[in-house]
Formats: C-alpha cells, structure tokens, sequence
C-alpha cells in the first residue's frame, strides 16, 4: 500500500510539475483553465458594465480594460474581503464613461488546490480584446431589437440571431420565457444563452425582462447569477439615447398558492416591493419627465397576476407619460393604441414567438418595426414626441 502510494504521488508529480522556482511563494503548475462560456455583456448602463463568463475549472477572475484599444485598467472583484474563486465569473465595471467604446480582456486564473496557506495555482487564459460601448442620453439616437419567448427552441434563436441587422443594433431586448423552467446551468447555457450570446458576439448587451416561465424549476433561484445586474433585482432603468428604458418584472400568472407551486412562491410582497419602486422611480428620477421618450420592456402584457389587479401599474405608467410599452408572454402578436377606449395612454406592443421589434428612436420620434424570421413585415409604428 506504501508502496502503490508512493507511485501514485510520483505520478502527481510528473503531470503537473511546477513551472516557477522553489522560492516562490506558492507552486505555480504548468496548467490552464478553458473558457466554455462568454464572455458576455448584461445590463449595460451609461456608466457600468457586467461581464459574465464560465470556465471549467476553478479559477479567479479579472478584466483588463480602458478607452480605445488601451488594457491598462484592472477590475478584480472581491466578496467579503475574498477573491472569488469558481467556475462562473462575474466582474462589474464602474466609473466608465457615457458613450464611450471601450476594449476588454476577461482573464480567468486557475486555482489547482485551496490551500490555508499557499493555495496551488495554474496559469491563466484570456478572452479578448472585445470591444463595446456604454450607453449615452446625449446621444442624437438609438436603436435595439426585441425578442421574446424563445422557449427552449434554438433553431428559432438562430432565426431571430439572422433577422437582427447586429451591425446597427446597440443592443438586445428578451422579455422572457427562454425557458418552459430552468433545470441547471447546463440547460440554462444550452436552451438559451449559449445561443444568444453567440449573436452578441462579446460586444453587444443584453437586456432581460425576466417571464413567469423562469420562475419554475430547480435551478430558476440561480438564474440572475447569470443575468446579473449592479442593482442586485430583475427590474432597473437604463438610459440610452433618447430613450429612458424601464425594465419590469411581471412574476407568475398564476396566484401564489396554485398548488403546483406547492407553497414556494411568495410573489405577492416581490410585486409590492417592485411597485413601490416604480412608483418612487418615476417620481424623482428627472429623466422620466426629461428623455424624449419612455420605454417599459416586460414580460406579460397585463403586468402579471396581481392580488390588487393591475390598475396601480396602469395609472403609474400613464402618470409617467410612458410612450410604449413592449411585451410578449402571448406567443402572437398584438398592439393596441392609446385612446379613449382603453385605460392606458401609451402603446401597448405585443411581439409573437418568431418575430423581431426593431425600435428606432431619434429626439423627435420613435419607430418600431416588427418582421418575422422569414422577412415579412408584421407592423409598423411611428410614435412622435409629446
């Protein structure tokens, strides 16, 4: 047994045999993780950006950046004090600035052994240069496209990926339901992001509304590490061009104690929470009243199941004015206008499964433009500024 022992660490050895002198502080081994995922953008805003990737090994992370092609800037994020070490990488950006192109190296490191005390390492890889540009409200203009309700289905993720024009598109909109639920990161990266994120291509962000489908499954409480956004909450505002942008939340269609959920939702104090930050947001925050042009992206048209109904969210988006609402979760598309035959006074804009919104918006109007995957157009909206 000795003896078998002594082969085995013998064998130890001569694989990963260290690279650096004895008199370094810790053994540094001839070994590099792989990159499987990423890197990709989430939740750009005028002055941060979040950068996600995976690795197969455990490994710590950074990202080297700066304004044009210049890589001399260094984010290494720290939890507690401590370096993160794991598969999955997530480092925010801050203190950027608006309407900026920046370039950008995601470093991962591995991490052979965590020791107490001079922890094993390897060497690192690197993905990039990439390139993007932060978001700007003095911007003249702005364009994105919207997707949604690609449930699980990648052949029509690759069709939307063909019918978005990437070159004039400074971002992405999904307003949820990638997903029929969420079994593991592996599902999550094969049913949805890992083809989504190809038609990125490291350089464009994504906006995510989450749907009430992405609440369901074992691995639905692990979804926002992987769409994570500064604000630590799937609804925020951004600011892009002329257009102020408001991210919602609409939950589950369903009341919390439908059986099928068993007694784990608790969706109804999230939405009170979530309302009174609407309400609060559209009240302080100048650039509602300021932008050309209010935006709200979400997933069901109706707002979700609410106890109280959805008048509250109604009244607090034609208080702010909202222009255009964005929505999907009915897998068809729809649209019903402002007037006196309705209780809203913004454009309500439902996009169908096999469809892309394209929204152009200049300070004197906004247009939407929704084609299906085989190039036919579906509709076509002007919305002047008030």
């Amino acid at each position: 047994m000795i003896r078998r022992a002594l082969i085995l660490s013998v064998a130890i050895l001569a694989v990963a045999a260290p690279v650096l002198a004895q008199s370094e502080p810790y053994r540094v081994f001839d070994t590099r993780p792989v990159i499987t995922e990423g890197p990709y953008l989430v939740a750009t805003s005028e002055t941060t950006v979040t950068i996600v990737w995976l690795t197969d090994t455990p490994s710590h992370a950074e990202v080297r950046y700066g304004p044009g092609s210049d890589l001399s800037m260094v984010a290494q994020p720290q939890l507690d004090g401590l370096v993160p070490v794991g598969t999955r990488h997530v480092v925010h950006l801050n203190k950027l600035l608006p309407g900026t192109s920046y370039s950008y190296e995601a470093v991962a490191t591995r991490v052979v052994k965590l020791n107490a005390y001079w922890p094993d390492k390897g060497l690192d890889v690197r993905s990039g240069p990439h390139q993007f540009i932060t978001f700007d409200r003095r911007s003249p203009s702005v364009s994105f496209s919207v997707v949604t309700d690609t449930h699980e289905d990648t052949g029509r993720i690759n069709r939307l990926n063909q019918a978005i024009d990437w070159g004039s598109t400074d971002f992405l909109v999904h307003t949820g339901d990638a997903f029929h639920w969420i079994d593991t990161e592996e599902h999550l990266f094969r049913a949805w992001l890992r083809p989504t994120t190809a038609g990125l291509a490291h350089t464009k962000p994504l906006i995510y509304a989450r749907g009430n489908h992405e609440l369901r499954g074992p691995f639905a409480r692990r979804l926002f590490d992987y769409v994570p956004v500064p604000e630590g909450r799937f609804y925020y505002a951004r600011d892009a061009g002329p257009v102020h942008l408001i991210v919602l939340d609409t939950g589950e269609d369903k009341p919390d104690d439908t059986n099928v959920y068993a007694e784990l939702n608790r969706t109804v104090p999230y939405r009170a929470d979530e309302l009174a930050w609407f309400r609060e947001h559209v009240k302080t925050t100048a650039r509602v009243s300021e932008a050309p042009f209010r935006v709200i992206v979400m997933h069901q048209p109706g707002w979700g199941w609410l106890v109280d109904g959805p008048d509250a969210w109604v009244e607090t988006a034609n208080e702010a004015a909202v222009d255009l609402v964005i929505a999907g979760h009915r897998h068809r598309f729809s649209y019903a206008p402002p007037g006196p035959d309705v209780d809203h006074s913004y454009h309500l804009l439902v996009v169908g499964q096999d469809q892309v919104a394209r929204v152009d918006a200049t300070t004197s109007e906004l247009k939407v433009a929704v084609t299906s995957t085989d190039g036919s157009i579906v509709h076509t909206l002007v919305i002047p500024r008030r």
